[in-house]
């Protein structure tokens, strides 16, 4: 026991090193601190092509796409996953472009479902139909035999046991991976909405601002994800990662991969990440909420969450208003 509170010790002491290390990635020079922490290991995926949240003015869907995929490319992120939904194809067939531009740039994709459908409001059986119209879309635009990955929309895993029940054995049966998510920025939907109005405003000091706090917040979180996969699995887990195609996030993808980069991360892909044996852990929870696997996992085992979860900015409700 002495043995676990030590490595634990060590691991807290490790994460709070990361988080002093990160925030100074602007101002040192990367060779001063690459290579000097352990590790962590992080697949990266991107959720919601191809268009999510407002458009900030003079931007466009496939420029988001272009911006992001240089950001992946210029940190040499290998096989970036994006989760795709069909629908908004029917009102904006020349979205079909960011779904192009992606496969040409190496990068897979998986299932998301067709409508970006909740499980908390649709049956199961509209649920697999909405997952299987998208798999004919996917099925246009990649390999035959690809691997098929796919991501609850919201997170949400169903809020009765036979919906979660049945959909986990429905995707299992046709050879789907559930793709988890373990490191996220809170509500990142909301920094995309505080950008695009900063935008509108013409506010620069304020975008300066948003882009600080969003450096600040996602490195705080991922010490505190850290931390809670060392409660979990006395080790850090490999870890998969949740961005979303907004214009806010294809802004700061390139410093926040440099700023993970120059914290220890070493990027890997989807399927190395998912090979990590808790990924083999259903969590069982029934609930109307999406949670994070490793919340998800410390929920059912009555395992405390770092406080660093229950804060966000207050600044972020303010900034544009």
């Amino acid at each position: 026991m002495a043995g676990h509170l030590a490595d634990a010790h060590r691991q807290n002491a490790c994460t709070v090193r990361r988080w002093r290390v990160a925030a100074l990635v602007l101002s040192l020079p990367t060779v001063l601190v690459a290579g000097a922490i352990a590790a962590t290991e992080m697949a990266v995926t991107v959720d919601d092509l191809p268009a999510h949240g407002p458009l900030p003015r003079g931007a466009t869907r496939l420029a988001i796409a272009t911006q992001m995929i240089h950001a992946l490319r210029q940190h040499a992120v290998p096989d970036v996953y994006g989760f795709a939904n069909g629908e908004p194809l029917r009102s904006t067939p020349e979205l079909d472009r960011v779904l192009r531009a992606w496969r040409r740039a190496g990068f897979p994709l998986g299932n998301h479902t067709f409508s970006h459908a909740d499980l908390t409001r649709v049956s199961t059986t509209d649920y697999v139909v909405d997952i299987e119209r998208n798999q004919e879309l996917l099925a246009r635009l990649l390999p035959p035999g690809s691997p098929k990955y796919f991501r609850y929309p919201y997170l949400h895993e169903g809020d009765t046991r036979e919906k979660r029940e049945a959909i986990r054995q429905w995707l299992a049966a046709r050879g789907y991976t559930i793709a988890q998510v373990t490191v996220t920025v809170e509500d990142d939907w909301a920094w995309n909405d505080v950008y695009a109005r900063c935008v509108g405003l013409g506010h620069t000091a304020a975008i300066a601002r948003l882009k600080a706090l969003f450096l600040e917040t996602a490195m705080s979180r991922l010490a505190a994800f850290e931390e809670l996969s060392v409660r979990l699995f006395e080790r850090p887990i490999k870890h998969i990662f949740v961005a979303h195609i907004s214009a806010f996030e294809a802004l700061m993808l390139g410093d926040l991969l440099a700023a993970y980069r120059a914290a220890g991360t070493r990027f890997i892909s989807l399927q190395e990440a998912v090979q990590d044996s808790a990924y083999t852990i259903d969590p069982g929870l029934v609930e109307r909420a999406g949670r994070t696997f490793l919340v998800q996992v410390a929920q059912a085992r009555h395992v405390p969450i770092p406080d660093a979860f229950s804060r966000s900015p207050e600044e972020l409700a303010t900034l544009c208003r």
